[in-house]
């Protein structure tokens, strides 16, 4: 793993130019979009891992396209750009969340729009409902409301095809580019305490039977209609 300082700009140019090659999805991310990705699930209600949000790293639609590398060692070192980005992020947010920095402020051709895309669509592919509880809480309406400012504004109205051309038209760009790290850090201190809590206390309670013990030529309990050593009795069965 790399030191959180390790990381450069060059590291990130290398991992911009491949994510963008002919080789790869024409839907895979960029950096600016992965940098607001990451940082969705750096700050988000729960751990996220990574064999979960790497597959939309190259197939932002759909999560289901695959990365395409010319050998073990071009992988290798993509996969640890993306980690150690992730990496530092997260490390950012619990040791010093002000010092946070995103990479548009820094380079131009890696703009806040698209970042905002990539925050927007970690937190509908991640824990929906938690983040929509936390945009109900915070009373925002619409992104053509200008005189209520909540947390998810600066997202929809940077990184939301509609917010977008509303903040074209308003000529506000710069007013949503600076909310974003304040909503950012409220964002982190609302769920801080939920993520820091040990994972044997998020873990689910042991199973205990609360009804009798179910015959295997009994009808499943799960309403199939089906007996029950053809159904939930036989292990494993989804339905």
């Amino acid at each position: 793993m790399q030191p959180l300082n390790a990381l450069t700009d060059t590291d990130l140019e290398r991992l911009d130019d491949f994510l963008a090659s002919d080789d790869m999805p024409e839907s895979a991310m960029d950096v600016a979009t992965l940098e607001g990705w990451l940082t969705a699930l750096a700050i988000g209600p729960r751990l996220v891992m990574p064999s979960a949000w790497l597959p939309w790293v190259w197939d932002f639609e759909d999560g289901r396209e695959e990365a395409v590398f010319a050998d073990s060692t071009q992988a290798n070192e993509m996969l640890a750009i993306i980690m150690g980005l992730s990496n530092r992020i997260a490390e950012t947010f619990r040791r010093n969340p002000r010092a946070f920095e995103p990479v548009f402020y820094r380079r131009a051709e890696w703009g806040a729009a698209e970042w905002c895309e990539g925050f927007l669509k970690a937190t509908l592919t991640f824990d929906a409902d938690a983040w929509s509880a936390l945009w109900t809480m915070d009373a925002f309406q619409d992104p053509g409301n200008t005189n209520r400012s909540g947390l998810i504004t600066p997202f929809l109205r940077l990184g939301d095809a509609e917010g977008l051309e509303i903040t074209k038209k308003e000529g506000d760009a710069r007013r949503w580019v600076d909310a974003i790290v304040p909503s950012l850090l409220a964002i982190d201190a609302h769920w801080a305490q939920q993520r820091a809590e040990p994972a044997a206390a998020q873990a689910p309670a042991p199973m205990r039977r609360a009804t009798p013990k179910v015959g295997r030529n009994d009808a499943c309990p799960c309403g199939s209609g089906r007996k029950f050593k053809k159904c939930c009795g036989q292990s494993p069965t989804l339905h």
